[in-house]
């Protein structure tokens, strides 16, 4: 007897997965964002990255705040090959909440740093997509649900299944989200060396640089908003409301 399935999505149904980390202390620092990796086949990306480290005998954690001198061209290097991988594209949501604070718009941190990256999974989803996110984890007081909250108000939003689910993991445990951490990190220290909180000429600085070159930009001051990437300024009335 053949089993129905009213719901059921074809074998070639359209998904992703988006890698989701941040960068800053969303209570605290004047600048603060929000980015995402989407891979359609994040196996690609994976596997890039899988096989530099084995070229370069390298398998520490690659992370934006322990960039050196030494270091740099490594890191230079492993952002060329996630950009060039042909399966990877990168959307960024930054605030200076000196001119827009989302945690005054709404009403704490964990729900400004939910309502980020809940607007940038829906703008990286394209039509019937579904997609799984894995999120950088951080400490969070128990009555916080980011994964639940996440996945519930894409999907109602969205008024379909848009996210199958939402998992926060230790940075550590895949590639992806490092390759995410340096993207946006490197996307967010722009911001804070023109306003003269850091250092162009830092490793950072110099590993910023480089990543708006590989992005096809000189600077990403007034944000990204053309081609497969895309950095998008955070504004109080740029936001869009509840479904």
């Amino acid at each position: 007897m053949s089993r129905k399935y009213g719901d059921a999505l074809g074998r070639k149904h359209p998904t992703c997965t988006l890698l989701i980390d941040e960068t800053g202390a969303i209570a605290n620092d004047r600048f603060f964002a929000v980015g995402l990796v989407k891979c359609s086949t994040p196996s690609v990306l994976l596997r890039t990255v899988q096989k530099f480290r084995d070229r370069m005998h390298y398998y520490g954690e690659f992370k934006f705040s322990d960039i050196t001198r030494t270091s740099l061209p490594l890191y230079q290097e492993v952002i060329d090959q996630a950009l060039q991988c042909g399966d990877i594209s990168f959307r960024c949501f930054l605030a200076d909440r000196k001119v827009a604070d989302p945690v005054q718009r709404f009403g704490d941190q964990w729900q400004a740093y939910l309502k980020m990256a809940e607007q940038l999974v829906i703008g990286a989803l394209s039509y019937k997509e579904v997609g799984v996110v894995l999120a950088d984890n951080y400490s969070t007081p128990d009555h916080v649900q980011f994964e639940e909250d996440l996945r519930n108000d894409v999907n109602r939003r969205t008024k379909r299944m848009a996210l199958a689910s939402v998992v926060r993991l230790d940075s550590r445990a895949t590639d992806g989200l490092q390759i995410v951490d340096m993207l946006t990190s490197a996307a967010a220290f722009e911001f804070r060396a023109h306003h003269g909180l850091a250092s162009h000429t830092s490793p950072k600085g110099l590993l910023a640089a480089h990543v708006r070159m590989r992005l096809g930009v000189e600077s990403l001051l007034e944000g990204l908003h053309e081609g497969e990437h895309s950095l998008k300024i955070y504004e109080h009335g740029s936001w869009v409301p509840e479904a």
